[in-house]
């Protein structure tokens, strides 16, 4: 059982268990240079460093047992990433190196001061009463240079999430959506520092909002209502934050000013559902994943001993010009489960693709296999869904699956 603030709970399939937890891959392209890497994803099940196109250059750890998930987290100069699961924080360079492990648990809703001299944490093991149906967490610091393994200094309490969310029962195509994108929706929690002495983050989970947090004064609140945090994102260097509003708007939050901007997108069918955001490294586009209506909808015809998850979308990926607020559709992929990551280089948009249920659907509504067989049978192990590394040209002249078995992107801050 996962523990962060959503705690999923994977039912796992032995047979699954042999092939992902393969040993990594003994031949890979050599980083020559400090720049070489661009991309952490986890790739055969451990954390590897890529070069621009994608392509793996080192495989620094930690792996991961099946059900496991993190959230790979590169520090604002990209001189270090930090892979926090739910039992541990481990670290590794920017131009490679065995991860270690940092002393403490940290659970994976943190984040780093932008001279990553503090780490903040949400201590998700200790809710706090609120209100009838209402919990918050214990907001935590830590001075980076000092931890030993000890808590960190209690800081307040941050956001009014519902109870009873901290948990959910996922198998399947949301068992692998969930490692690194939370719940299909609201996604996962989220903290983002600003440059004084604030703290933005998931307010309402699992509804839209954004809260802020006063540091010294200990003082919490709803800053945007309408925000959906989920999906948003900064930019390279974590000035500004990006993301969908419950209005229809994609908005721009400057973390140093608190000022806002709000673009009204126009779009022949409408906007969707805003699934992802990513900024390019250079701060001019904003290339996003909305979800719209699936070309083949799935459903099941008899009832099983388990739930099983129907959703699937169609999606597509738009590049924003925040400079002329033009909109370009660079790329389009019918019926998948959902987008779980989304990160950009220079020359390219990568997304983790999250296959549908669908054919463990068909096998149930075929007879292939019993209705009552339960999810941890080894008899539906062929049938669960696929992850892609999904790989687009920023002007979309190119579309190709590169890689399978990838998910959790996160790209490095390097214009």
């Amino acid at each position: 059982m996962m523990q962060h603030l959503i705690r999923f709970r994977v039912f796992l399939f032995a047979a699954l268990m042999l092939v992902l937890t393969a040993p990594a891959a003994q031949s890979l392209a050599q980083i020559a240079s400090p720049y070489d890497v661009r991309l952490a994803y986890v790739w055969q099940n451990t954390v590897t460093l890529a070069d621009g196109d994608g392509v793996p250059l080192e495989q620094t750890g930690p792996s991961f047992a099946f059900g496991q998930g993190a959230r790979l987290v590169w520090t604002a100069d990209g001189s270090r990433l930090y892979i926090a699961l739910d039992n541990g924080l481990y670290e590794t360079g920017g131009q490679g190196g065995p991860a270690v492990q940092v002393p403490g648990i940290f659970g994976r809703t943190l984040t780093f001061t932008h001279d990553t001299g503090v780490l903040y944490y949400l201590e998700t093991t200790a809710p706090q009463d609120e209100e009838p149906g209402i919990v918050s967490f214990p907001l935590r610091e830590a001075n980076t240079a000092l931890m030993s393994g000890g808590t960190g200094k209690l800081a307040g309490y941050f956001g009014r999430f519902a109870s009873g969310t901290t948990r959910a029962n996922l198998t399947f195509a949301a068992a692998l959506y969930a490692r690194d994108g939370g719940l299909l929706g609201p996604g996962r929690p989220t903290l983002w520092p600003s440059y004084g002495s604030n703290l933005f983050g998931t307010c309402c989970f699992p509804d839209p909002g954004l809260g802020i947090f006063t540091l010294g004064t200990e003082s919490y609140s709803v800053w945007d209502a309408t925000f959906m945090p989920g999906a948003a994102a900064t930019n390279t260097t974590q000035t500004y934050l990006a993301g969908p509003t419950t209005n229809g708007v994609i908005r721009i939050i400057d973390l140093i000013t608190g000022g806002t901007r709000d673009y009204a997108i126009q779009i022949a069918g409408g906007l969707g559902t805003i699934e992802r955001v990513a900024w390019s490294p250079d701060d001019t586009m904003l290339y996003f994943i909305s979800r719209y209506n699936p070309t083949t909808p799935l459903m099941l015809n008899v009832e099983t001993r388990f739930p099983v998850d129907t959703s699937s979308a169609d999606v597509t990926l738009y590049r924003l010009n925040l400079v002329t607020s033009t909109i370009e559709q660079l790329a389009w992929r019918a019926d998948v489960y959902g987008i779980s990551s989304l990160a950009a280089t220079n020359e390219y948009v990568f997304a983790t693709v999250v296959d549908s249920n669908a054919a463990l659907i068909n096998a149930f509504n075929t007879q292939q296999v019993a209705a009552s067989l339960p999810s941890s049978d080894a008899l539906l192990a062929p049938y669960m869904p696929q992850t892609h590394l999904w790989r687009v040209a920023v002007d979309g002249s190119s579309v190709a699956d590169v890689r399978d078995d990838v998910w959790g992107l996160a790209a490095r801050p390097i214009r």
